[in-house]
């Protein structure tokens, strides 16, 4: 179609400093894809709510891996969203950007089903149903092309009405139809998702069970589910996993990433201050947590450490209890505590940011002003991730360094597609970098501005 070789013009901050040109050919490649949505991430972070939370992104990050290697999505990388929403909204975006909303916990009770959701959004993306629900649209025009980038920004901010401020040009109408998946792509991704949840390990009844609930949420609410705005349900939709599944062989045998009683856990801290619809609260009652987590956000962490200490060995030794008692601990002054719950969470996740950042907080903590090698290493390998910069600058700011602190602020900003302003703070960082200090973390930032330049 001639109008796919048209020039897609995507203003990227949505009245940032530049544009991102990529034809429509380019993003019909994987590689054009990937920088179309890393693009389009920096230019839409500020407004979706991330909730800056190593454990929830790591294990995020966790399971996308898992589901990954079922799909023919090749190098594609995985960008992890944990989002502050209480709506029930996962999306995935062109280029890998997965987007999950803490109140889908609300509805979804176990890992399986989770899994089910991440698995459905990557087989669409593995079968390319953005671009080619636009290119199969017979209202396509160069318009409605470049309308795209904010057509994914409503879904994602699930922002309604409001969203059509968002969106550039005057077809948003005509590209919100061409990307809501068609009945028939919402059944290839169910075929192919549930054939990937089933070999990443978990029971296929899983992704039967999230229709089953999104049916039920459709039925008992007069709002508009942003989940479903954008993925039909149907009857014969329903009717034609449930079929599939029950032909589908028991799946090999598999782990789940965190025990039932650490999803639980895991599950209740994601769901603080929202409330759960009725007959669906966790199996094990958040009440309690959620009272420890209020006496925390009230400083009140001797209080809320006594608490933690009265769960069950089973609860405090999870994953999720782990992180929980570094957060108390460091506030509490137990730091032997801390830093063998950091050790432990390193021992079964050596890849993790988590605990890396939970020893930055720890040096900040014992007034150690030595910056942790691991940070380091892993804003060389990890530069992608905001929440290790994050981690720097409160190191830079609580020993007043402030070389490390125009470093971390220039790559927030170059994470947040604020070009100009990344481009400042190197300069300042660059004015004040010590002589005796390795300046290669600079380089790797001159790098990082560079090829956003080019594009």
């Amino acid at each position: 179609m001639r109008n796919l070789v048209t020039a897609l013009i995507i203003a990227l901050s949505l009245g940032s400093q530049h544009a991102l040109a990529i034809s429509a050919d380019d993003l019909a490649t994987r590689e054009g894809e990937v920088t179309f949505g890393q693009a389009w991430l920096k230019s839409m972070r500020g407004r979706l709510g991330e909730r800056m939370d190593p454990l929830c992104i790591d294990l995020l990050e966790t399971w996308l891996t898992r589901l990954k290697n079922q799909f023919e999505l090749g190098a594609m990388p995985m960008t992890a969203l944990c989002l502050n929403s209480q709506d029930f909204n996962a999306f995935a975006a062109p280029g890998g950007i997965v987007g999950v909303n803490r109140g889908v916990y609300l509805d979804l009770a176990t890992e399986s089903e989770i899994m089910a959701v991440l698995a459905h959004e990557l087989a669409h993306l593995a079968q390319r149903h953005h671009y080619r629900g636009l290119k199969n649209s017979q209202r396509l025009s160069t318009g409605t092309l470049a309308t795209l980038a904010g057509v994914v920004a409503a879904i994602a901010t699930r922002q309604g009405q409001a969203a059509q401020s968002l969106i550039m040009g005057g077809q948003a109408a005509n590209a919100t139809a061409a990307l809501a998946y068609s009945r028939d792509y919402e059944r290839e991704a169910d075929r192919i998702g549930v054939t990937a949840l089933a070999g990443a390990g978990y029971p296929p009844e899983a992704m039967a069970s999230v229709l089953h609930i999104l049916a039920e949420k459709q039925t008992q609410t007069t709002q508009d589910l942003a989940f479903l705005s954008t993925h039909p349900l149907g009857i014969e939709r329903q009717s034609d996993l449930d079929a599939r599944v029950a032909q589908m062989q028991d799946p090999r045998d598999g782990q789940p990433v965190l025990s039932p009683t650490d999803f639980q856990l895991f599950r209740c801290i994601q769901t603080e201050g929202l409330e759960f619809p009725t007959g669906k609260q966790a199996t094990q009652s958040c009440s309690e947590i959620h009272t420890l987590l209020a006496d925390y956000r009230s400083e009140r962490y001797e209080q809320a450490l006594n608490q933690f200490d009265q769960l069950p060995d089973a609860v405090r030794q999870t994953f999720s209890g782990l992180d929980l008692e570094i957060a108390l601990t460091l506030q509490t002054g137990d730091f032997d505590r801390s830093r063998e719950a950091i050790e432990t969470i390193a021992l079964f996740f050596p890849s993790w940011v988590q605990p890396t950042i939970a020893a930055v907080d720890l040096a900040i903590a014992e007034a150690d002003a030595k910056l942790p090698r691991a940070l380091r290493e892993q804003l060389v390998r990890r530069p992608e991730r905001l929440d290790l910069w994050r981690a720097l600058a409160r190191f830079a700011q609580a020993f007043k360094q402030d070389h490390l602190l125009f470093e971390a602020r220039s790559w927030d900003a170059l994470l947040h597609g604020k070009l100009e302003a990344a481009k400042m703070q190197m300069v300042r960082a660059r004015e004040v970098w010590p002589k005796m200090v390795d300046s290669r973390p600079l380089d790797l930032l001159k790098d990082a501005i560079k090829q956003t330049e080019t594009l």
